[in-house]
């Protein structure tokens, strides 16, 4: 072959190439787009699976990284003596539930099985004296059977996280900080364990904790748990918290986790028959109430409180809820918290990415209750009304006098008022002529001027808790989320539900909503909760609702019924309700 025919045979061989590069390039995008045209929801199916493959990826590796090396004694650590601890509640018992760990100033409270991500821990709730937990030395978990005959210890190196903001009160130097400890396990527990925590991997330990793993996959038996901190009340409270915890039942709550520190013999009357219900569980709580400890000590001691209750409900609740029993969290258009929670999933509330729902609070003071009776002063200014809400306007707010706020009415809002009226209705005569005194309001129902202060995400605001992402919570949300930094809050839509708080005028809170926060007027909040108004049919609707029973004997040896009356009017008779 001669040279030139080579090299046209070359020439074509490259042009051959390029043309089949180019056509199946051709065809294949081609191909690539009209399959995205006619098969969009597999296109989308691929990639969500591509997602999960990331997701499960990260989860994978973070439980490789999480993994333990245990440490090898060359002798047997001593079996612990176990403390017997019993943190049920009940009238006239005492509970010592801390262990010391030898040469620290930890303490430890209690023990809890996690298994909400691959890598499964031992957690631990315990405090400590002092602001930064890397001033101890290192601490290490031990893990046995509690058969003191097999002779196998797991010891791993604690991971401490203390449950609390270094911003938050750094003028105090003497302080007892709540910490977490997280102890990964090599591989799953099966049998009820002791463990221990020491300085030093292999000596012998001056604590021990059982703790039962379940013998269940997890499957919530509920979806609501309120958690009620540390309950120091001197006066009777037994009226209040019967309006409390029925509003709840009808708001959709499954279960109420409370730590009683002490109470009146009447209210510690009410939470035993609830308890006995099973509405209500009863705790010690974990530190008790003393006049010298500070506030902030306080607020740290009740960090424990919420965190066992958090960890108590991993597998029992979907959400907890820490609350006061002087606020409600109250829907504006649904009429429980499941429907609630359904309307917030249509609006970005999202389970797999944020671990709380955060509800905004609104003050309702007592003091403010009696502004409806200077209602007839007149107002021609219609650019002051506000829609679904009265104007309250305090022109002194130093000297603060009841007949010097402006109430403006709106259509709207109106019909939802306290009329004077409700006193002339039959059902209250007939509740006068039968017992002798006027028949009591639900403070739900009686209470509908708020503050005009809507306190910002943050301040004041309290959440449902996501248990399944939650790592450490505090009072108002999560403090620590797994996966997550930060809060990873979701701040609900404030029409959709708001938390009423239900306070005395106290100085403080005052100086905060005049002076700190907005310095705006106060306005009156008037719509009740359940979408129930407050004229005398809306307050009778809401007062037969609660099925209110008398729950009370004249009996002054025992107070306590076990028969009810199921006509609502007759058990105020007894004086026991609101």
């Amino acid at each position: 072959m001669s040279r030139g025919t080579r090299k046209i045979v070359r020439v074509s061989k490259f042009l051959l190439a390029g043309v089949t590069v180019f056509c199946v390039s051709w065809i294949a995008s081609v191909n690539e787009w009209h399959s995205g045209l006619r098969w969009s929801e597999r296109r989308v199916q691929e990639n969500l699976s591509t997602m999960r493959t990331i997701v499960g990826y990260s989860e994978a590796k973070q439980a490789e990284l999480d993994r333990p090396s245990p440490v090898s004694c060359s002798t047997l650590p001593a079996f612990p003596k176990i403390p017997f601890i019993n943190r049920t509640w009940s009238p006239n018992t005492q509970n010592v539930s801390w262990q010391h760990v030898r040469g620290t100033s930890v303490s430890l409270y209690a023990a809890y099985y996690d298994e909400r991500t691959p890598q499964r821990y031992i957690r631990i709730l315990a405090n400590f004296r002092g602001r930064n937990i890397s001033s101890e030395d290192s601490l290490f978990c031990q893990t046995r059977s509690i058969d003191p005959n097999k002779y196998l210890v797991e010891v791993v190196a604690a991971k401490p996280q203390e449950i609390w903001w270094h911003e938050w009160d750094n003028t105090q130097s003497e302080v007892v900080t709540p910490l977490l400890l997280s102890c990964p396990l090599t591989e799953a527990i099966s049998d009820t364990s002791v463990i221990s925590i020491v300085t030093q991997p292999c000596e012998d330990p001056s604590n021990g904790i059982i703790l039962t793993p379940p013998k269940t996959k997890q499957k919530y038996e509920r979806n609501f748990t309120i958690c009620v901190k540390d309950m120091t009340f001197k006066k009777d409270i037994s009226k209040n918290l019967v309006e409390w915890i029925e509003t709840n039942k009808l708001l959709g709550v499954d279960m109420i986790d409370m730590y009683i520190d002490s109470l009146s013999e009447e209210s510690e009357e009410v939470l035993l028959h609830y308890r006995s219900q099973g509405i209500v569980r009863l705790f010690h709580v974990p530190i008790k109430y003393s006049s010298e400890r500070s506030l902030w000590q306080r607020r740290r001691d009740h960090i424990l409180t919420y965190n066992d209750c958090l960890y108590r409900n991993l597998r029992e609740s979907k959400f907890i809820v820490p609350l006061d029993v002087d606020e409600i969290l109250v829907p504006k258009i649904a009429y429980t918290w499941g429907e609630l929670l359904k309307r917030l999933t249509n609006q970005g509330w999202n389970s797999n990415r944020y671990s709380a729902i955060l509800v905004q609070n609104v003050f309702f003071f007592d003091f403010l209750q009696e502004v409806h009776k200077y209602k007839s002063r007149k107002h021609t200014n219609t650019s002051k009304m506000y829609m679904k809400r009265d104007d309250v306007r305090i022109n002194d707010d130093t000297n603060l006098v009841l007949e010097e706020i402006d109430l403006i009415h709106d259509k709207a809002g109106y019909k939802y008022g306290v009329d004077s009226e409700i006193s002339k209705d039959t059902i209250q005569n007939k509740h006068k002529s039968d017992c002798g005194k006027e028949m009591p309001i639900p403070k739900i129902a009686s209470h509908t001027v708020s503050s005009a202060v809507i306190s910002p995400i943050g301040h004041y605001s309290k959440s449902f808790m996501l248990t399944k992402r939650v790592l450490t919570a505090f009072n108002h949300y999560p403090l620590a989320s797994l996966g997550a930094a930060g809060i990873a809050g979701w701040s609900a839509p404030f029409n959709e539900v708001q938390l009423n708080h239900y306070k005395e005028a106290v100085a403080v809170v005052l100086k905060f909503l005049y002076d700190v926060a907005y310095p705006k007027p106060i306005r009156s909040w008037v719509r009740v909760g359940f979408n129930i108004d407050a004229t005398p049919a809306g307050v009778m609707q809401l007062y037969s609702s609660v099925r209110v029973r008398n729950i009370f004997e004249n009996s002054p040896d025992r107070p306590f019924s076990s028969s009810f009356e199921k006509t609502p009017y007759k058990s105020a008779c007894h004086g026991t309700l609101f």
